[in-house]
C-alpha cells in the first residue's frame, strides 16, 4: 500500500513543500492524475494524487480553495500545485488555503518546477506498482491457501505468511463480499441501455475489486484483500470485540454505498468465524462462503450473514457426501414430491406450512388460503402416501428435518 507520506521519499519530489493537511499523509495513493482544469468530481474516484499547474490560465485563490474542497470530497490522496510565473502563483497559496487543507485533512503541496512532471508521475507509478507486486504476492499466497489446499503445517507456509505480515498471536476473520443478483443486474442494465451498454461482467468485477482494494486499505493496514472472479475475499484482524464491530460496520457501509452507486444491485457479505492459526483462517473462509450459499435459508434481508446464523444448516455442510442427505430426503419425502410432480398438486407446500405453523391447522389454512376441510384432506393424503401419522411427535421431527435438508439441497 502506497501512502501520500511515501511520496516524500521520491527523488523527483525532494523539493516538494507541504503547505497543509499533514494529518492526511496516511491517505492511500492509487495513481497520479494531472489536472488540466477543474472540476474534478467526474474523473476522481478516490486515491488519486492530483497534480495541477493551471494550464497557463490565471487561477484565483477562490478557485484553488474550491479545488481543495473537491479533492477532499472525492477522497483524493492529496494535491500538488506546480508554481511559477506561467502556472500557479505562489502568493495565491496563502494561509487561508493552508488552514483549509488542515481542516479537511487533505495534504496540499507546492513545487517550483513544471519540467519534471513526467518524472514525478513515472516515479509515483513505479512506487505504486512495487506495492502492487507485494499485494500480488500476498494474493497468490491466500489464493493457494483457500483454493489449492496448501499444507498449513509446512514450515515454509508459515514463514511465507509471516513475511506477508501474518501474526500468529492475532485473531483473524474472513469476510467474502459478493453481488448476489449478478445475472438479473446485468440483464437489467442491457435492457436499460441497449446497445450502449458495453461493459462486460469481468470488467465490472475488475473495477469493483479496485474500488474495494482502495476502501479496505483505508480501513486497515494489516489485512489482505483477494479478488477472485465475482468474489472479494478479505482476511482482517479482529483482536477485540470493538474492532470486530467496526469491521462489520465498515462492510455494512460499503454494501450500502455500492447499492446506491449501482441501483438494482444487491451485495451481501459472508462472515466466517474468528480464528488464529492458518488452518483456522482457511476454515473461516470456507464458512464465509457457506454463509453466502445458504443466505436464502436464513434471514435474506441481512447484509452480513455470519456462520453462526446458519444454525442447523452448519451441520449439513459438515456431511461429506451429498448422497447421504439426498437419501434421507427421499426416504421421508419422495412419495409426496413425486405425487406433486405427477398430479400438479401442492402437498409438499402444505406439509411445509403445516410444520412451520407448529401443526396448527387453523393457522396453516389461513396462510395457504384454504378451507379447513381442504387442508384436512391434504394432510390425510400426505399421511397415506408416507404411511405415517402426523399426530406422532417423532414422525414430525423426522419430517421437519427432511424438509430442512431438502431446502438446503435445493437452495445451496
Amino acid at each position: 500500500m502506497t501512502t501520500t507520506k511515501d511520496l516524500l521519499t521520491l527523488p523527483s519530489l525532494s523539493h516538494m513543500k507541504l503547505l497543509g493537511g499533514a494529518k492526511g499523509l496516511s491517505r492511500t495513493v492509487t495513481w497520479p492524475y494531472v489536472i488540466l482544469c477543474p472540476p474534478i468530481g467526474e474523473w476522481v474516484s478516490g486515491g488519486e494524487f492530483l497534480i495541477y499547474y493551471g494550464a497557463n490560465a490565471v487561477v484565483e485563490k477562490v478557485e484553488l480553495q474550491q479545488l481543495v474542497r473537491e479533492a477532499a470530497q472525492n477522497d483524493a490522496a492529496g494535491i500538488l500545485f506546480l508554481v511559477g510565473r506561467h502556472y500557479i502563483l505562489e502568493e495565491n497559496l496563502d494561509e487561508e488555503l493552508c488552514r483549509l487543507a488542515d481542516e479537511l485533512e487533505i495534504p496540499v503541496f507546492s513545487h517550483t518546477s513544471l519540467a519534471y512532471v513526467n518524472s514525478i508521475t513515472k516515479d509515483i507509478i513505479n512506487l505504486i506498482q512495487n506495492g502492487d507486486r507485494q499485494s500480488l504476492t500476498a494474493g497468490n499466497f491466500w489464493f493457494s491457501l483457500f483454493f489449492e489446499y496448501t499444507d498449513t503445517n509446512e514450515l515454509s507456509t508459515l514463514n511465507q505468511a509471516l513475511s506477508l505480515g501474518y501474526l500468529p498471536s492475532y485473531t483473524y476473520c474472513v469476510y467474502v463480499l459478493q453481488m448476489v443478483n449478478a445475472d438479473s443486474y446485468f440483464q437489467m442494465q442491457e435492457l436499460a441501455h441497449g446497445t450502449n451498454f458495453t461493459e462486460t461482467p469481468s470488467e465490472f468485477y475488475r473495477m469493483l475489486a479496485t474500488k474495494l482494494t482502495y476502501l479496505t486499505r483505508k480501513e486497515t493496514d494489516n489485512g489482505w484483500h483477494i479478488a477472485q472472479s465475482h468474489s472479494n475475499i478479505f482476511v482482517l484482524p479482529v483482536n477485540t470485540s470493538s474492532r470486530e464491530q467496526a469491521v462489520d460496520q465498515f462492510f455494512l457501509s460499503v454494501c450500502r454505498s455500492l447499492e446506491v452507486q449501482y441501483p438494482g444491485a444487491r451485495f451481501r457479505v459472508g462472515k466466517g468465524g474468528k480464528r488464529t492459526q492458518l488452518s483456522g483462517i482457511r476454515e473461516s473462509f470456507l464458512n464465509a462462503e457457506r454463509c453466502l450459499r445458504a443466505r436464502n435459508l436464513v434471514d435474506s434481508g441481512k447484509t452480513i450473514i455470519s456462520y453462526q446464523d446458519l444454525g442447523f444448516y452448519q451441520l449439513l455442510f459438515e456431511i461429506p457426501y451429498a448422497n447421504i442427505t439426498r437419501e434421507y430426503v427421499d426416504r421421508y419425502l419422495k412419495p409426496v414430491l413425486t405425487f406433486d410432480q405427477e398430479n400438479d398438486s401442492h402437498l409438499y407446500e402444505t406439509l411445509c406450512m403445516y410444520l412451520a405453523s407448529r401443526c396448527n391447522k387453523v393457522q396453516t389454512a389461513k396462510e395457504l388460503f384454504l378451507h379447513r376441510n381442504t387442508l384436512i384432506g391434504r394432510l390425510e393424503k400426505i399421511e397415506s402416501l408416507l404411511g405415517v401419522s402426523l399426530e406422532d411427535s417423532e414422525t414430525l421431527f423426522l419430517l421437519q428435518t427432511a424438509v430442512h435438508i431438502e431446502q438446503f439441497l435445493r437452495k445451496t
